[in-house]
């Protein structure tokens, strides 16, 4: 494997780490960009595909994400380096902060900061949200494309409403997806 390439993974798991401020679904614009639009390492429909996988499987996102892309370019050792750029970061940031930055976590200038990040990771999900809807809706015949719409809907009530449990509903919604699948209807 080219040692290039391989820094080049490191390096830009690393940044997608350095600003993930607001956990993984706050990265996924920004992993989109790097990974669809500047580098071209997956196509939009492996985004989405990637996005639904990671989110479906153990772990945190942005390390599932991290991992997968860095073996699909770099092979194990891309794996690894991925996974360790997008974790460093984190890891730094949660040390310092139970280090020094505890003591003034009632300071102003920090808590204006603080706010300031937090509305910026509204705006990130939402932008996440609008890219993983158009990317799994587009290209979707009428039917499928409201059954699709159908069972997120579903699936937001049941979960945020009904305060159901999202695993369940994830594997209803697999199942769902297989007997349409069967019946011709996907």
């Amino acid at each position: 494997m080219d040692g290039k390439v391989l820094l080049e993974l490191f390096l830009v798991f690393l940044k997608i780490g350095v600003v993930m401020f607001g956990g993984g679904y706050a990265m996924i614009p920004i992993l989109r960009y790097e990974v669809v639009v500047r580098r071209q390492w997956l196509s939009e429909q492996e985004f989405i595909d990637l996005i639904a996988i990671a989110e479906s499987t153990p772990g945190p996102i942005a390390i599932n994400s991290a991992t997968y892309i860095g073996y699909k370019i770099g092979g194990i050792a891309g794996s690894v380096l991925a996974t360790a750029g997008v974790v460093i970061p984190s890891f730094s940031i949660i040390l310092a902060i139970a280090i020094g930055l505890s003591r003034f976590y009632t300071h102003k200038v920090i808590r204006g900061v603080l706010n300031g990040i937090r509305a910026a990771i509204v705006g990130l999900i939402l932008s996440a949200v609008i890219t993983v809807v158009k990317g799994v809706l587009k290209g979707l015949p009428i039917l499928p494309m409201g059954i699709t719409i159908a069972i997120a809907v579903a699936v937001f009530v049941s979960v945020v409403i009904l305060d159901l449990d999202p695993v369940v509903m994830l594997g209803l919604s697999a199942l769902i997806g297989l007997i349409l699948t069967l019946l011709g209807v996907w």
